[in-house]
């Protein structure tokens, strides 16, 4: 059974934020060089039905089908990152690590799981706290994750909408980057910002 420090449920643009982030730490933080970061993604992301007008530094009307195929991509091209396509059902305690299970059958061990589900269906065993009524939502029926400032507990994070971030590209993203962050800081024992300077 295949271990990773970090599994992200779910491949829309919070969990490929995280993803992303943490890959980008990989050359600049020795600690980060030989994890392992999987993205287990349904497919399901609303980004696939959008169209974008509003997001900073993406051309407008850029399809959201496009912007998750694109994200994919940038998150590949980090060698301690890998997405594949599955849907997680249940995320079980096993000896301060958590043991995932799926719909296609595969099991997986992680040191950190990181749900990155949406706010409209999160139908997973195991995650260890309340499906509550979102705070954020524009719409009936959206649920979030009950959590304390994107924690459910050591070694469960949540993200994005699913944690309560408005249905915005760019407020997904953001949280997507912060719970990376904070995973980062995890590691390094202090608090710690991944930042992208110019080397000209």
């Amino acid at each position: 059974m295949e271990k990773f420090d970090v599994l992200i449920i779910g491949g829309g643009v919070s969990g490929l934020s995280c993803a992303i982030t943490l890959g980008s730490a990989e050359s600049k933080m020795d600690i980060v060089e030989n994890k392992k970061i999987l993205v287990l993604d349904s497919g399901e992301s609303h980004l696939n039905k959008a169209e974008l007008y509003n997001v900073a530094g993406v051309k407008e009307g850029t399809k959201g089908k496009d912007l998750l195929v694109s994200m994919n991509q940038k998150a590949n091209l980090y060698k301690i990152v890998e997405t594949k396509k599955d849907t997680v059902t249940k995320v079980n305690n096993e000896d301060n690590e958590y043991l995932i299970e799926t719909q296609s059958g595969e099991k997986y061990k992680a040191e950190i799981v990181v749900f990155a589900t949406g706010m409209q269906t999160i139908e997973i065993e195991g995650i260890g706290s309340q499906i509550i009524k979102h705070i954020r939502a524009p719409r009936p029926g959206m649920i979030m994750i009950e959590n304390d400032n994107g924690i459910i507990e050591d070694g469960k994070y949540v993200t994005g909408c699913a944690a309560g971030a408005s249905s915005m590209f760019s407020s997904a993203a953001g949280y997507g980057a912060q719970t990376a962050t904070d995973i980062l800081s995890l590691w390094a024992g202090k608090y710690t910002v991944i930042h992208d300077v110019d080397t000209k």
